[in-house]
């Protein structure tokens, strides 16, 4: 089953999966299936990838709150 297709609950308790980085239930802490659960290699590039976004986000917010860089009337 593709895990995009439809959401995976946890076979204890039915809380939907909201964490593949987490090898366990968020909500009970049963152990989840293998499959569901991401790579090591896939939690590196995933945490890359947010902090990338994250540096851009906040570039951007500093051009956004320079009292210099204001449009010329």
């Amino acid at each position: 089953m593709d895990f995009l297709s439809e959401p995976h609950r946890c076979p204890k308790c039915h809380a939907l999966v909201v964490d593949r980085r987490s090898a366990t239930c968020t909500t009970c802490r049963v152990a989840l299936p293998a499959e569901w659960v991401m790579t090591k290699e896939q939690t590196t590039k995933l945490m890359a990838i947010d902090r990338e976004t994250r540096a851009e986000h906040l570039a951007r917010m500093k051009i956004l709150n320079d009292p210099w860089n204001q449009p010329v009337p």
